[in-house]
């Protein structure tokens, strides 16, 4: 439910299923927005977006979220908060390639800005699947050894941190491969390739291969607890600085859409 003085997802969402200014906010202009879509669809004008009104309206929201992103828009909302000391080129070919993979798998807006914001946080912001930096020293799965802590074959690879959502430990390296059928074991590297670390985050974070928690356990269409998303990769770690990216990403997606 979003009534008058709600703030958040569900207002973001609301307002841009309505194609009012997105701002977050429900106010004066939002809510007489949404009495005459109730009252256009014989609904009860309250001005309350309750279960029965985002049932109507899902299919309104539905067809603006399917609509490709403008881009000049997008990064120029970007440049005004998570790049407003300036964006590099990588950076934004990083993006570019992820937003092409996002939009040709009909991803929706609230994964999608939650997929974007973990990549930036395990990317450094550099948007490029990168090798973890370090690549595993202090850190069990840097010294061969599974999540129950037994080592593994001192021929295979070390599992340190890589891709888009910096994949380690051997279960998890066997388990996407397995998934997308690629040899992970004895290939890591393979899960450099941008195309492959796309595949692992959005597979991965949808169906929970990584801690068990998916996406839809926390974000849907109209409602996004970005906060408590981070458990899909890692427990609470850094979790608010996530979800602020999250917001920025959402935003920019909304207005450029």
């Amino acid at each position: 439910m979003a009534k008058y003085g709600s703030k958040g997802s569900k207002v973001r969402a609301l307002q841009h299923a309505l194609g009012l200014l997105i701002d977050g906010s429900f106010g004066g202009n939002t809510k007489n927005a949404v009495v005459a879509f109730q009252m256009d669809n014989r609904l009860p004008g309250s001005g309350i977006a309750d279960d029965k009104t985002w049932a109507a309206l899902l299919p309104k929201l539905r067809q603006r979220e399917a609509v490709p992103a403008s881009r000049a828009v997008f990064f120029g909302e970007l440049r005004k908060t998570l790049f407003r000391n300036g964006i590099k080129q990588n950076q934004v070919n990083g993006i570019n390639r992820l937003l092409d993979v996002l939009e040709n798998s009909r991803i929706g807006v609230n994964h999608a800005a939650y997929m974007l914001a973990t990549a930036y946080h395990e990317t450094a912001g550099t948007m490029q699947p990168i090798e973890e930096y370090g690549k595993g020293k202090g850190c069990d799965y840097g010294r061969r050894l599974k999540m129950n802590r037994q080592p593994y074959s001192a021929a295979l690879p070390i599992y340190y941190g890589r891709g888009y959502v910096q994949l380690t430990w051997y279960e998890n390296y066997e388990k996407a491969g397995r998934k997308l059928g690629l040899d992970l074991l004895r290939n890591p590297d393979l899960a450099l390739l941008p195309d492959h670390a796309a595949a692992i985050m959005i597979f991965g974070m949808a169906e929970g291969w990584f801690t068990g928690k998916k996406l839809t356990d926390y974000i849907g269409e109209h409602a996004a607890n970005y906060v408590g998303a981070r458990r899909i990769i890692n427990g609470n770690d850094k979790a608010g600085e996530i979800a602020f990216v999250a917001v920025a990403f959402e935003l920019a997606l909304r207005r450029a859409k």
